[in-house]
């Protein structure tokens, strides 16, 4: 965000690149002609402290690749959150948004798992802006001796006729952007 939840055989993961402390892989997803990606890093910090950043929902577009706005729409509880992104794209490709159910789990006392799941209802789309509604991932962070592994696995369908080979070739930049993002957060969040 390590654990599939397709189903899928780990060894289908195909590393991308490997720059910076930061991996990024990628395979096919079923029925899809869009690929999903898994980035990892290990990060000297805390739990608490992936998980604040992760889950500051307003300020995720300080961080997140090509995210110009982000909020947090309802908190239903301790560990059950509403989130909205939007993102810009590049012409002639409208921009995207998604509403996100987000879910944290802590699978023991060394790991929190984040998960993201569509919610179509709560919010209306918004005129010329399409609204992404076949999505899912999650984060999971674990604490190991090395510092913080954070894991962020994600697929997504773009919608609105995206060709996938040009979708398929941003499937790197965007996750190692934002997590070279969250690693500079991470490492100077007190300067």
């Amino acid at each position: 965000m390590v654990f599939s939840f397709n189903g899928h055989a780990q060894e289908n993961w195909r590393l991308k690149k490997d720059r910076n402390g930061v991996k990024i892989y990628s395979r096919d997803y079923p029925n899809s002609k869009f690929k999903e990606y898994k980035a990892i890093m290990v990060v000297k910090t805390s739990l608490q402290e992936v998980k604040a950043i992760v889950l500051d929902a307003d300020n995720l577009k300080n961080w997140n690749y090509k995210t110009s706005k982000s909020k947090l729409v309802k908190k239903i509880d301790e560990n059950k959150f509403i989130f909205y992104l939007f993102n810009d794209m590049p012409w002639p490709v409208l921009n995207r948004d998604h509403v996100s159910d987000v879910a944290v789990t802590y699978p023991n006392d060394k790991s929190i798992r984040i998960n993201i799941s569509p919610n179509n209802d709560i919010l209306p789309e918004n005129k010329g802006t399409v609204r992404i509604t076949n999505f899912k991932g999650f984060w999971l962070l674990e604490e190991t001796s090395k510092g913080i592994s954070i894991t962020h696995q994600l697929f997504g369908d773009p919608e609105g006729g995206v060709p996938a080979w040009l979708v398929n070739s941003q499937l790197v930049k965007s996750p190692y952007t934002s997590f070279n993002n969250l690693k500079d957060l991470l490492e100077n969040k007190d300067n």
